[in-house]
Order: C-alpha cells, then sequence, then structure tokens
C-alpha cells in the first residue's frame, strides 16, 4: 500500500472539520485513547491503505520500527503529514507527560517504515523548522494545539520527526 501524500496546506472541508471537533470532544478522546487505536491498523489493511482517508479524517499510516529494548518489530499506526518528500510525525501522545513509546524505538534504531516505505528518521532541533512544522500540524489537525498546550503546561516539548526517504 503505497503511502498516500498528505498536503499541510490544503483547505479541509466541513465534514473534516466536523470529525476534528469530534476528535476534540470528550467522547472523541475517550474513543481516540481506547477504541480507534486498535481497529485503526486492521481497518487500514482491509481498505489497502485508504482508511481513515475514505471517511474524511486525518490520514494515519503504520508506523513499523524497532524496539528500543526488544529489539523486536513494532506497529503503531500514527497520523501524518508531508513537507516536500519527507513524512512528518508528532510525538504528542495526546499532550500527556510522556514521550510515546514509538519516540524512543525511532530515536535508538531510526530506519523505519511508514505505510510501504522505508524512512529513517531524524529529530527536528532546529527552533525555526520545528515551529514551522508544528503550525503545519496544527493546521492538519487543531487537536494538536490543544497538546502543545497541555504538554507545556507539563513541562514537556512535543517532539516532531521528519522521515526521510531511505
Amino acid at each position: 500500500m503505497a503511502l498516500r501524500y498528505v498536503d499541510p496546506t490544503v483547505e479541509y472541508g466541513r465534514w473534516y472539520r466536523v470529525l476534528e471537533r469530534f476528535g476534540r470532544s470528550r467522547t472523541g478522546g475517550f474513543m481516540a485513547r481506547h477504541l480507534f487505536w486498535h481497529i485503526d491498523p486492521w481497518l487500514y489493511r482491509v481498505t489497502g491503505g485508504r482508511y481513515p482517508s475514505i471517511l474524511g479524517g486525518l490520514s494515519s499510516a503504520p508506523l513499523i520500527s524497532t524496539g528500543a529494548k526488544s529489539g523486536q518489530p513494532r506497529e503503531h499506526q500514527l497520523a501524518y503529514f508531508h513537507d516536500g518528500p519527507d513524512a512528518i510525525l508528532v510525538a504528542s501522545y495526546l499532550g500527556q507527560p510522556k514521550n510515546p513509546q514509538w519516540y524512543h524505538n525511532l530515536k535508538a534504531h531510526p530506519e523505519c517504515r511508514l505505510g510501504d516505505e522505508n524512512f529513517v528518521a531524524v529529530e527536528v532541533t532546529d527552533p525555526d523548522d520545528y515551529e514551522r512544522l508544528y503550525a503545519l500540524a496544527e493546521h492538519v489537525c487543531v487537536n494538536y494545539a490543544d497538546y502543545r498546550v497541555n504538554a507545556a503546561a507539563l513541562g514537556r516539548r512535543i517532539p516532531v520527526f521528519r522521515l526521510k526517504p531511505a
């Protein structure tokens, strides 16, 4: 399944914004944390990579990385967008106090796969590039603004990764 190109500068329609508002609601947040992350990888495979974009929602794909401690393959369904040929991932973890596990996996083993494409992950450290990419992320999904506020209140800066084609 080829990785769908996601242009972060495109204007999204009314249905996309409705789904976004639902995602920001208490019910939507609960479902994202406890239900969707279980079924998203399955739906992605069943629809040949067209899910969730066929429903008009945020594009996601399976990130396959190597476990930082175990060395075993790990799969996480993640939202992404593109900056030129590079895929961009935001390690928001819903604004929680810790980074997600896949963050540690990419730091330890930067070679990864997103969808069916191979990449090398590089954490964005340049402040200007970070701000530009995070602003694009907030345009793609307004929830990233909420996550940033929550994480900052907990003393955490949300990492951003640039996935360069291998």
